[in-house]
């Protein structure tokens, strides 16, 4: 049991072997990505579980994880990929943006993920860029503005134009301008007293009187951007009365300078007006100052130049009053001095494109648009930073991206980088300290198909004429300096001559028999197509190569004689003289030996080459002849392999002369002819290699059942125990009396037969033993 389990388990180890090759060739072609482009576009307004994109996975796996296991710049933006099974061996992925997603274009506006899907202990990646488009949003008005609405206080003493408000408005989107427009007053009356301009600040083009006019308005503004979204808001205006008795400033009017990074809260000003128990207010309204009840001039907001260019320079209006109704009026002039704080801003931020890889030197790829929203030094300068890969590809004249040398595809180095060239372009503006800001630069090259493929030596093989059908004949290589070199199926063209090639390796079979004498040279032509090689499939290269064939010569025919050969000859025949010459050939053109294998009486002949002598002189007596005068000779030709026998007989004349005579060869007898073929049996490999197996495995079944008879006859020959009670009772044989040998003479003879003799016909008795007979 234990050998037939150790058999058994050799037998399922091989089977394991066999199926982990299967599953190793089956893994290596997947898992792989299908329909997954390299970019892909959504809008800034989609709502969060938006779907992004829809492709497939192909594996033979039927439970393949797919995961976004790295996102440039990180965020959550994403949700996980989904997978479920599709048709076959494709599976459905879907990647949605998360429950929380919220896409804005001004803030960000590319995304770099990276997928990645396991199956088969392998895995697959590929990069997918998501680009965020630009959506219209609309403006946005200050929140006191919109509701309840901003209410501005004036004394009923200023002069025209009155400057009211200043609508503060911004648009998210970049380079939009705002339009500001009236589209109601209260009381209607009103409406032509009131302005807008393209700034935002509210005008009155008339004086109010606080005795005989209105003294409370309210004009709604409506704020638009160029496509027509819009927020809207209003402004309460309160006439205030101006007192009989006014106050003096310390200081009327004073100018101050600040930057505009300054802190928020930060103190502007300080104005004191001469008086106790006094308040101080702004007269008009100004967003990005207050002032205390003690005459305190302080920010209440970041200064923005670039956001509102009015803070550039502002006049505050300051008012002191008391409990006993004086007032009196001062003015601050502001001074904000620009502060480099906004980088470039470049259309496009990212340059992403696909070009073919013969684009033309010095070919504008693209032209960046950036300005700097500084309201000084807003110059800006272009540098371009290439990778090492993208060394010398590119240039920049100004702000266009050229191209500056051979963006080629057909190479190893640019495959490693997924055919894609990136550089860095770095956009400085004139600010201390300068301000960068990084465009990045992503071009991916599209193959075309420029060359075609060339044959490589040989060209020329040499094959056996006893080479079997399926034999490798050799190899034929064509290379395309086009990426993938290799891309490449062959074929052959024209008539079928007995040869076929493998489309991919370019490997060449015999399909035929071969035969040197009949051809010993073959010609036909091989072509060589080129596959993707370019974007576009169907645009294929091809070439066109002769190969020669050239049969080796194998020895496979057997010679060929003229198979009898009678003559006659005089005894006085010189040694030296040929008798006859055989006429032979082989077609395989072997060189031929010839050998007497018999009728040389008395070592009479000899053969030089295929020439046959006398070896030793003839002798004949005139009294009787001692020497034969017939001979039939027998002589083997052969090339080595085969051989041929021919027939010669010689008639010897004896002579007393010494006159040397003549052969006369005749032919008077039919020709027989012998030929002897020696072959040999060569097996193929294959079937060496089926036969190795079965011998070794019947070895091994023979081993074990001889091990597993030894085994059993060890057991059966183990010694019994004693028995209880003996077979025989009083029971005694002496075997080595019995096994010495005794005479015949000396024991009784015991007859066990009877026969009767066919001679004489007499009876006798006989011991079937012994064969001692006796007569009866």
């Amino acid at each position: 049991m234990d050998q037939m389990s150790s058999f058994r388990a050799l037998l399922l180890a091989l089977l394991q072997i066999c199926v982990f090759r299967v599953e190793f060739t089956v893994a290596q072609k997947d898992p792989e990505f299908i329909g997954l482009p390299p970019i892909v576009k959504i809008q800034e307004d989609s709502q969060p579980n938006s779907l992004v994109l829809e492709f497939q996975v192909k594996t033979v796996d039927p439970d393949p994880q797919i995961e976004i296991f790295n996102i440039n710049p990180p965020t959550t933006v994403f949700a996980l990929p989904t997978i479920h099974q599709g048709t076959g061996n494709t599976h459905n992925v879907t990647l949605r943006l998360s429950s929380n997603a919220s896409l804005d274009f001004e803030t960000l506006r590319l995304y770099r993920l990276e997928l990645r899907v396991s199956a088969n202990n392998s895995t697959a990646t590929q990069t997918l860029e998501v680009e965020v488009l630009d959506v219209n949003e609309p403006p946005q008005c200050d929140a006191v503005f919109q509701f309840p609405g901003a209410v501005v206080k004036i004394p009923n003493d200023l002069t025209v134009p009155i400057e009211l408000y200043h609508v503060v408005a911004s648009d998210p989107d970049i380079n939009n301008n705002l339009n500001y427009r009236i589209h109601q007053v209260w009381p209607a009356s009103a409406r032509p007293q009131f302005m807008i301009d393209g700034t935002g600040t509210i005008y009155s083009n008339q004086g109010f009187g606080y005795q005989s006019s209105d003294k409370d308005f309210i004009v709604n503004v409506t704020v638009s951007d160029e496509q027509g979204a819009s927020c809207t808001g209003k402004v309460r205006i309160e006439i205030l009365p101006v007192l009989d008795h006014t106050l003096n400033f310390t200081v009327p009017s004073q100018s101050v300078t600040i930057s505009e990074d300054i802190q928020v809260g930060s103190v502007v000003a300080i104005v004191k007006a001469l008086g106790s128990d006094l308040r101080y207010e702004f007269v008009g309204n100004y967003p990005a100052y207050r002032i205390s009840q003690d005459g305190i001039i302080r920010t209440t907001c970041e200064l923005d130049l670039e956001t509102d260019g009015d803070q550039q320079w502002s006049i505050l209006m300051i008012r002191a009053f008391s409990t006993t109704h004086r007032s009196g009026t001062a003015t601050v002039n502001v001074t904000v001095l620009d502060v480099n704080d906004n980088p470039p801003t470049c259309t496009p931020s990212v340059i992403v494109l696909c070009i073919p890889e013969t684009t033309d030197k010095y070919s504008v790829l693209a032209t960046l648009s950036c300005s700097d929203a500084d309201i000084t030094n807003n110059s800006v300068s272009y540098q371009l930073e290439p990778n090492a890969v993208s060394q010398f590809k590119f240039r920049l004249q100004g702000s266009q991206l050229q191209v500056n040398n051979t963006l080629d595809y057909d190479n190893a180095e640019i495959a490693h980088n997924n055919f894609q060239y990136k550089a860095t372009i770095f956009v400085i503006d004139g600010g201390l300290p300068p301000l960068t800001t990084v465009v990045q630069v992503l071009v991916t090259v599209t193959p075309v198909n420029e060359f075609i493929p060339g044959f490589q030596q040989p060209v020329q093989f040499l094959v056996n004429e006893d080479a079997g059908r399926g034999t490798v004949i050799g190899m034929v290589r064509a290379t395309d300096r086009d990426w993938e070199h290799d891309s490449i199926r062959y074929s052959i063209t024209g008539a079928d001559q007995g040869f076929s090639i493998n489309p991919r390796t370019g490997e060449l079979y015999l399909r035929r028999e071969l035969d040197f004498e009949t051809q010993p040279t073959h010609q036909f032509v091989v072509q060589a197509v080129d596959l993707n090689q370019d974007i576009n499939p169907s645009v294929r290269k091809q070439t066109t190569q002769e190969v020669t064939i050239n049969v080796q010569n194998v020895n496979d025919n057997p010679p060929e004689c003229n198979p009898f050969y009678e003559t006659e000859i005089y005894s006085t025949l010189s040694l030296t003289e040929e008798i006859l010459s055989l006429t032979c050939w082989d077609i395989d053109g072997d060189r031929l030996t010839a050998t007497l294998t018999n009728g040389g009486k008395n070592d009479r002949f000899r053969l030089n080459e295929l020439q046959l002598f006398s070896k030793n002189a003839f002798s004949y007596n005139p009294e009787g002849i001692f020497d034969p005068i017939f001979f039939e000779l027998r002589i083997e030709v052969t090339d080595g392999k085969f051989s041929t026998t021919v027939l010669v007989i010689i008639h010897v004349k004896p002579w007393t002369t010494t006159v040397p005579t003549t052969t006369t060869p005749t032919t008077t007898r039919k020709p027989r002819v012998q030929t002897v073929i020696s072959s040999y049996w060569e097996p193929e490999p294959w079937f060496v290699a089926v036969m190795t197996v079965t011998i070794a495995l019947a070895l091994i079944a023979l081993g074990l059942l001889i091990w597993k008879i030894l085994q059993c006859t060890s057991a059966c020959g183990k010694p019994t125990q004693e028995m209880s009670q003996p077979l025989l009772q009083n029971t005694y044989v002496n075997f080595a009396e019995e096994a010495k040998p005794q005479n015949p003479r000396d024991t009784p003879q015991t007859f066990d037969g009877k026969a009767q003799d066919p001679v004489t016909g007499r009876n006798y008795l006989f011991n079937s033993i012994t064969g001692v007979r006796r007569w009866t």
